[in-house]
């Protein structure tokens, strides 16, 4: 619906204005009336008016002034300006002030109701594009608000090979993303490696702090540098920087930066952590990166706290990664690896099989020959981490994964990588059991010292892993932290003292490795609902 204004000094030429025209039929739900410029101000400043319709020669302010005043301050509105003179020069000033159109005097209401209706038919015009203007500033905000998380899904997908990092492939949906990828650009990958919270932390506080750990490393690890910071499929979290220009500049930049991360993480969030840096890599070699930076995480052991740049790994400053080219099978391996994670070790076979088989012995290459053998290295190392398994928990695969045993000849590559598959293939099957083992393991550990002291550190080094990747195997198994399971076994033995025996209840919180009274019985009622005294109370035996 619309709103009319019509100004005239004359209120009887008002009237007939009002009442000559079919309103109604143009949808116009109200027609307002003033009888000078004044009025006519009052009127747009109370309200909204579509069409305004008025007399140019008036007392005092002319209608000319009004039109200019509603060009400043009431742009939306239309006008159609009416006078008594057929001088051409009217004509020229109303159309250079904004009007919409002129009509001479006395009106012919005909002619009134037809540039009316085509001057509404503009205004819905108008209101349509306001309309959808707004609709794309409102979209444009909420895609600008999730562009972050759109460019961590585009590596994410490149990590979990959903993607292959070939920049012909890459180009449409990173420009999509407002990432400039160009042919010569390097990139260094950064494995956050969680060691410790100094806290006690729930599975869902854990998720949390590593989400405020993201933010704080997207802050002060990328400072200064281009880059994304994320989560992979598997529980790492990573960063990604972008290199255009001085690798070794760069390079520093971000190992100051890590030092100043560690820092604050430790002041801040109560955690220590090490951060593993890759050689600088084109697009190509970010899979080699990712695997070994990630196994380089899963090995130390004994090292925490600390910032481990290339020279730390495999790959040396003056021999970074080799690029991939072209020709490289990137999309197989996300095949392979999909079959590998369905069991379907026949159908698996068949196509590492034929796909050997049609690579000529000219078509051979160094590249291709240590691509494959990344690639191999790289489905082992995701399919392996997405259970929770590590390769040394494989007798048969631990061998085959020794840099000292990887194939130096092509004809012996494809019986290689055969072998790595079948052995993933075997633990996979006995996935369950060995992941439950270590749990089990773990939580015996826990029930012989329930009395004492324990940490994460040193329930890894009972287990001989890492202690970020055993708390990533624990939360994966049973969607628990290690704090939670300590805290479960606990009150669990804390439960069956309160049944079966008439010791004190500090002997009982002491037992279980609590010296403060007020400590365990608070802790005992938020996890049970009720206090140990109320506990046994009603569960005595």
């Amino acid at each position: 619906m619309y709103r009319v204004l019509i100004v005239d000094d004359q209120y009887f030429a008002l009237l007939g204005l009002q009442q000559g025209v079919d309103w109604s039929a143009l949808s116009v739900s109200d027609v307002c009336l003033a009888e000078n410029v004044d009025q006519a101000i009052a009127v747009l400043q109370q309200q909204p008016v579509d069409l305004l319709i008025c007399d140019i020669e008036m007392p005092g302010r002319s209608g000319l002034e009004l039109l200019a005043w509603v060009k400043q301050s009431a742009p939306g509105t239309l006008t159609i300006m009416l006078t008594c003179h057929a001088d051409f020069e009217y004509a020229q000033r109303a159309i250079y002030h904004g009007a919409f159109h002129y009509l001479l005097k006395p009106v012919d209401y005909e002619e009134l109701m037809k540039i009316s209706r085509e001057a509404l038919f503009e205004i819905s015009k108008q209101r349509e594009q306001q309309q959808f203007e707004a609709l794309i500033q409102k979209y444009r905000r909420q895609w600008e608000h999730q562009l972050p998380l759109l460019v961590e899904r585009f590596w994410q997908d490149i990590l979990s090979q959903r993607a292959a990092p070939v920049l012909e492939s890459l180009t449409l949906p990173a420009n999509t993303y407002n990432l400039d990828l160009q042919p010569g650009d390097r990139y260094f990958l950064a494995l956050l490696g969680l060691e410790q919270w100094k806290e006690n932390l729930s599975a869902r506080d854990e998720t949390i702090m590593e989400y405020a750990l993201r933010n704080m490393a997207d802050e002060l690890l990328l400072s200064g540098l281009e880059g994304t910071v994320l989560q992979d499929q598997v529980g790492h979290n990573l960063a990604v920087i972008y290199v255009r220009g001085d690798m070794n500049a760069v390079r520093h930049t971000l190992e100051q930066n890590g030092r100043t991360f560690l820092d604050t993480c430790g002041r801040l969030l109560h955690c220590s952590l090490s951060i593993y840096i890759s050689a600088g890599v084109p697009l190509s070699g970010i899979m080699s990166a990712y695997t070994d930076v990630t196994e380089r995480e899963q090995r130390n052991l004994n090292r925490s706290r600390q910032v481990f740049g290339p020279e730390d790994q495999a790959y040396s400053r003056d021999q970074p990664l080799a690029p991939v080219p072209q020709a490289a099978p990137m999309h197989i391996f996300g095949e392979w690896a999909t079959l590998l994670e369905l069991g379907e070790l026949e159908e698996l076979e068949r196509r590492v099989t034929l796909w050997f088989s049609g690579i000529g012995p000219g078509r051979w290459t160094s590249e291709l020959h240590r691509q494959l053998i990344h690639g191999i290295l790289f489905i082992v190392h995701t399919v392996l981490a997405k259970k929770g398994l590590s390769a040394h928990a494989s007798a048969e695969l631990k061998p085959l994964m020794d840099k000292e045993n990887y194939p130096k000849q092509s004809a012996s590559l494809q019986h290689w990588a055969l072998e790595c598959l079948r052995a993933v293939m075997h633990l996979l099957q006995t996935s369950n059991n060995v992941s439950s083992a270590t749990v089990t393991k773990i939580r015996q550990y826990i029930r012989s010292r329930l009395s004492e002291e324990i940490t994460r550190d040193e329930l890894a080094a009972y287990v001989y892993l890492n202690p970020a990747y055993l708390s990533r195997l624990f939360k994966k198994e049973t969607g628990l932290s290690i704090s939670d399971v300590i805290i479960q076994e606990r009150l669990q033995k804390a439960k069956q003292l309160l049944e079966e025996t008439e010791l004190k209840i500090t002997d009982i919180a002491e037992q279980v490795g609590y010296t403060s009274l007020g400590s365990f019985s608070n802790l005992f009622k938020r996890i049970v609902g009720a206090t140990p005294q109320q506990y046994r109370a009603r569960n005595k035996k």
